[in-house]
């Protein structure tokens, strides 16, 4: 019995061994990257080529020596350099800053050690270098092919085309149509819970995220985080298709900075303003001024926090959950001016200034303002007008007329006149 069961227990033991070494064959195929230049399979002898958060990152001597650099290593500033007629790449350890020609260049996945060798990101070296870079599914194994007059449609980064099995690709711009750099793309596997894959935009608004090969669905979010006026601002990008997706059919989900608060993505501002005229200052019998006939002009002053030249906005105000005024206004900084015209009275100028509690600031004919935080993605401005004129003069107070009236222009209106009608 102990003999058999000696030999069951080794039978079993070699069944075991035998699985994890399929097993182990199975994940080693599935995660396999080939990578051709030229049209020429590229070999890696000591360590493979890694994916990270969609970044692909080989080794650095391999990789530029196929692309015809001189390699250098700088040990002291660990830092890998391949050099060739006209480029220079510099590529630091565990830096998302890489340098082409000495300009700065940000890196979504950073330089490492890995098993003792130096891996680098293949496309960004590949794309710096002037090839295009294609990526393909072919039997289970990720197929990266460098070279230049690629196909249409198949470039990384291509947000056109056809979707790619276990890719999503896409691209963020402003409403200008123009490219975002750095917005974060975050791509949510719905199967598994906090189970994320997330990248940064480059210089061309572009990104792309290779998916783990198991069925799931996923849905795709984006925001865009900027330092703007020295405050940090964050904004929900929209996309042009909110619904999910399979993994094995993947997806292309472009995104546009919309800065409208109104939707809750953040990116735009209230301008309150209130009346500083409780009664008129011309005739305190008259209607005081009503702040329903001021119509208010917003003049951009420089780029505006999505990086555009912003439009001058001419509108009235109107009553919303956080108070009165123009509502869903692009954050940036504005010339702002007031205009009062009740019907059928000529328009008059007003004066201004912003609301700084504490401090009684002098009003102007019209102020440069920014916003101010009031949650993570609420901002306002806050104004104070009154009209622009000037009492009729009384040195003595003695030789106040208390019973005079004037007209809204100032003028006053004789009330003994005899009137032939």
């Amino acid at each position: 019995m102990g003999k058999y069961s000696a030999k069951a227990v080794m039978w079993l033991s070699t069944l075991i061994l035998v699985l994890a070494c399929t097993a182990s064959f199975a994940m080693a195929k599935e995660d396999e990257v080939a990578v051709y230049f030229n049209g020429e399979l590229l070999t890696f002898a000591d360590q493979q080529p890694v994916i990270q958060n969609g970044t692909t990152l080989v080794p650095f001597r391999a990789i530029f020596e196929a692309l015809s650099y001189e390699v250098e290593w700088n040990g002291e500033e660990r830092k890998a350099i391949g050099i060739r007629k006209g480029l220079k790449i510099e590529l630091t350890i565990d830096s998302l800053t890489a340098k082409v020609n000495g300009q700065a260049a940000e890196l979504s996945v950073p330089p490492q050690i890995i098993n003792n060798h130096t891996m680098i990101p293949l496309r960004f070296v590949s794309e710096n270098s002037g090839y295009d870079v294609i990526y393909s599914q072919e039997s289970g194994t990720i197929v990266i092919r460098i070279g230049t007059g690629m196909p249409a449609g198949n470039t990384a980064g291509e947000t056109g085309g056809q979707a790619e099995p276990y890719v999503v690709k896409g691209k963020v711009v402003n409403p200008q149509g123009e490219p975002i750099k750095g917005a974060l793309i975050t791509i949510d596997n719905q199967l598994l819970y906090n189970s994320n894959s997330q990248i940064k935009t480059d210089a061309n608004g572009q990104y792309r995220i290779e998916l783990t090969k198991m069925a799931a669905t996923y849905k795709a979010y984006a925001e865009y985080s900027i330092m703007y006026e020295g405050v940090k601002h964050s904004v929900d990008l929209i996309p042009d298709d909110d619904s999910p997706f399979a993994g094995n059919e993947g997806a292309v989900r472009n995104f546009t900075v919309k800065l409208d608060s109104s939707t809750g993505t953040g990116g735009s501002a209230e301008v309150l303003f209130y009346m500083m005229d409780l009664i008129h200052p011309l005739n305190p019998v008259a209607e005081p001024p009503n702040r329903d006939d001021v119509t208010l002009t917003l003049e951009p002053e420089g780029k505006m926090l999505d990086g555009t030249s912003g439009k001058k906005i001419v509108s009235k105000g109107s009553r919303s959950n956080n108070g009165y005024g123009v509502h869903n206004v692009p954050i940036g900084k504005y010339k702002v001016s007031a205009v009062y015209a009740p019907p059928g009275a000529e328009p008059q100028h007003m004066l201004i200034r912003v609301v700084n509690p504490g401090q009684d600031d002098p009003f102007h004919p019209s102020v440069v303002a920014g916003f101010q935080r009031v949650t993570d993605k609420i901002y306002k401005m806050e104004l104070e007008l009154k009209l622009d004129v000037v009492k009729p003069p009384a040195e003595d107070p003695s030789e106040i007329d208390w019973d005079a009236v004037y007209d809204i222009n100032g003028n006053r209106i004789d009330q003994n006149k005899e009137w032939n009608w």
